[in-house]
């Protein structure tokens, strides 16, 4: 078991303000640690260090490497220098994975190899490495979609906001509301394991064409037809063996349920 007490970085961001909701409910002492106060929480310890910091921008990786690598993988290792921390959890991406659509070639267990990963995903994989080599107890979990609180971007909200889409509209995504995903992240935490890593999704693909059938007075631009299929499935057998994982359509559909109701991300 780990002590209760935390920070967490990037506590006021989309992912970091769920994970300070859960860890409250759950009886932690929580401190939130943001850019503007970085410098005078420098110095402090905690049992439990969560790291939802860090850039989620992926364009910056093609256009402005040099500044994605400051915010992804220098914060990591500034961070490590400058907390005294019990257990260190990163949060990653699946986009270190080369293969994002196959299951069977984005497993934990999987070889990585560095040259096919996007520079985003590099990055991260960077981060990873540094967490692996500093932290004393780590775990790092490699994220997919998110939906709850606070969103301010993806498919989702653009589909909810009336802005185009960047991907063919058949594109398929894993979804997690950010109260479950912390949840799951805080119950493997106090579990007591270490120095492993775990994929965190949403069970199951949806695609955007379903996504748009069940937000009123959606309406699909007949453009969008010709822009790029994605298709995102991670595999995320590991972590369903430790903590249930809810469906990706019932993440969905609870979450538009919650914003047709004037709970606006």
């Amino acid at each position: 078991m780990i002590g209760r007490d935390c920070i967490v970085l990037g506590g006021k961001g989309f992912v970091g303000s769920a994970i300070v909701r859960q860890a409250r409910e759950r009886g932690y002492s929580v401190r939130v640690v943001g850019r503007e106060d970085y410098d005078q929480w420098v110095g402090s310890a905690c049992d439990l260090l969560i790291n939802a910091n860090g850039n989620s921008k992926k364009f910056l990786g093609r256009e402005n490497p040099a500044l994605e690598f400051d915010l992804s993988v220098r914060s990591v290792l500034k961070s490590m220098c400058d907390f005294k921390v019990g257990l260190y959890v990163y949060l990653s991406t699946m986009d270190v994975y080369p293969d994002v659509s196959d299951p069977a070639l984005n497993h934990e267990d999987v070889a990585i190899d560095s040259t096919r990963q996007s520079p985003y995903g590099f990055h991260k994989y960077l981060s990873e490495q540094i967490v692996r080599r500093y932290a004393g107890r780590w775990l790092i979990f490699r994220m997919a979609g998110s939906v709850g609180p606070g969103l301010w971007k993806n498919s989702i909200f653009d589909l909810l906001n009336g802005q185009p889409l960047r991907v063919h509209p058949d594109s398929e995504y894993q979804y997690l509301h950010t109260d479950d995903l912390a949840r799951a992240i805080l119950a493997v935490a106090e579990t007591g394991a270490t120095q492993q890593v775990f994929n965190i999704a949403g069970r199951g693909l949806i695609s955007l064409r379903q996504v748009a059938r069940m937000i009123p007075q959606c309406r699909l631009d007949a453009a969008w037809e010709t822009l790029p299929r994605e298709r995102y499935e991670m595999n995320v057998e590991k972590l369903g063996r430790l903590c249930p994982l809810p469906r990706t359509e019932d993440a969905l559909t609870a979450f538009l349920k919650a914003a047709s109701a004037g709970h606006r991300p």
